[in-house]
């Protein structure tokens, strides 16, 4: 292996980790921005939304279709983004919205806090384990002498 391709991996390497852990950086922000502006409300499941199926119709996937009204007294509905293979809720199930005053169209059903933080610990945690495994390369390679060959 010779000097360049060794600086083309650690290159590729840190620009995918680095980028990842940005990502995750900026998801984290913007989802507690969110969570500190966010206003709570009830809203009523409308409909089960169909999102996919395999092509022999065992992969489909629903999500909840939401209606909730904000405190000026205007209806939104809302389509969770989170999907699974069985509805979660059935049609006039009363859930927990969160929604912003400044953009209600972008509301999302309340529950569990690590649900929002989802991507933010995926994406983060993978930049994370990347960026240390690129400097325990670096570490290791001030250390031990390799001799480049082209």
């Amino acid at each position: 292996m010779s000097q360049n391709d060794l600086f083309l991996i650690f290159g590729v390497n840190g620009f995918i980790s680095l980028t990842a852990l940005a990502i995750g950086i900026i998801s984290y922000i913007r989802t507690k921005k969110f969570l500190a502006s966010a206003i709570e409300t009830r809203g009523i499941v409308v409909q089960s939304v169909f999102k996919s199926s395999g092509d022999d119709g065992s992969g489909s996937m629903y999500s909840p279709m939401i209606r909730f009204t904000d405190r000026m007294g205007k209806q939104y509905d809302f389509t969770e983004n989170w999907s699974s293979n069985r509805p979660d809720f059935k049609i006039g199930d009363e859930v927990i919205v969160l929604y912003d005053p400044a953009r209600p169209q972008k509301a999302r059903r309340g529950g569990k806090k690590w649900k929002f933080f989802f991507v933010a610990w995926l994406v983060g945690g993978l930049g994370i384990l990347f960026t240390g495994i690129l400097l325990l390369f670096l570490i290791i390679m001030l250390f031990v002498p390799f001799n480049f060959t082209n």
